[in-house]
């Protein structure tokens, strides 16, 4: 969860006594103060049509193993307006290097665009926390019921808290279920949550928590569907979020195939969202099947949802756009006063 903050109201940070043309560092507590969640939200809707509007540049997310369930990965892109650029340096392990570590850490350098000066580094663990679930309550808040109130998360690792907060900040939510592989980890999330007075219920299967829900929120690494397109129901919004490879994929062909699909970037989706790319091969959709960006929903130059009982898909790859705007937003925040 992130505090609540205006982001014109700045607290202070050790960062800010430090020469201005020393690169400014701002940690994940940082990041928290500096940056609501609220805000990354607006932050990263802005982001979205930036990006299909092509006021971003950013290759595809390249990544190398590193070990045996561990990959480093890199993220650059390029913003037009304002100018800058930037690029994101991770570690991504499948279950966290060891216990209480999380599964992405990093750092995100950022530079102006005009001097090619290094400005910021930021952590990266927070950011892709806070911009992953922003986006994730952007794209709900486009294609999600608006009367939608019961949320389900399949996987309660390091996002789940803050999906929770994202889609309740766009949504009513006044319900949530639950399921995860490890049972302990699944009770520690309702704990926290309902000590904040949230109603919560615990399934031993995915199915039912996903039948349960308007909104589902898949928050898994894993490499083989764990939601079947024979439970979801009419009227049900989906988040995509876990899966960041081609070899990784969070649903089947079927409920690939029941949605109006949208994604964060169109062509950086059909090269790595491995649950496309597996529908494609099977031949259950076609390459055309994604109906456009969330980006152009938000500019009004696709439509979006179409009916109530619809449902609606939005495939999260995560993207460089959403990482530059939220590390920006908090480096002018976060710099010296002079």
């Amino acid at each position: 969860m992130t505090a609540e903050l205006s982001p014109f109201q700045p607290p202070v940070v050790g960062s800010r006594s430090r020469s201005p043309d020393t690169p400014v560092f701002i940690s994940g507590a940082d990041l928290t103060e500096l940056v609501s969640l609220d805000a990354a939200i607006e932050l990263v809707d802005g982001a979205m049509r930036k990006l299909s509007a092509g006021d971003v540049s950013a290759p595809q997310r390249w990544a190398i193993p590193v070990a045996a369930n561990g990959k480093l990965g890199l993220m650059p892109g390029v913003l037009k307006h304002p100018s800058l650029f930037g690029v994101k340096v991770l570690s991504m392990f499948e279950t966290g290097p060891s216990p209480g570590l999380p599964s992405h850490q990093g750092l995100m350098l950022l530079f102006e665009g005009e001097t090619g000066r290094p400005v910021a580094i930021v952590d990266a663990a927070q950011l892709t926390l806070l911009r992953t679930a922003a986006a994730s309550a952007v794209a709900t808040r486009a294609l999600a019921r608006a009367d939608a109130r019961a949320l389900a998360l399949v996987g309660c690792g390091d996002q789940a808290p803050y999906h929770v907060a994202a889609i309740s900040a766009v949504r009513p939510i006044d319900e949530v279920h639950l399921w995860n592989r490890s049972l302990p980890r699944a009770q520690s999330l309702a704990a926290q949550l309902r000590a904040k007075g949230v109603r919560v219920e615990i399934h031993d299967e995915a199915e039912p928590a996903v039948r349960a829900a308007d909104i589902v929120c898949t928050l898994t690494s894993v490499t083989e569907p764990i939601v079947a397109g024979r439970w979801l129901v009419p009227g049900q919004h989906l988040n995509l979020v876990g899966a960041s490879t081609v070899d990784q994929c969070e649903v089947d062909n079927a409920a690939v195939a029941a949605g109006r699909f949208f994604a964060d970037c169109a062509t950086h989706c059909r090269a790595q969202a491995g649950e496309l790319s597996r529908a494609i091969d099977a031949g259950v959709v076609d390459a055309g099947w994604i109906v456009g960006e969330i980006g152009e929903v938000l500019s009004g130059k696709v439509a979006g949802r179409l009916d109530p009982s619809e449902i609606t898909i939005y495939k999260s790859l995560g993207h460089a756009a959403q990482d530059l705007v939220v590390a920006e937003a908090a480096w002018r925040l976060a710099r010296p006063i002079v």
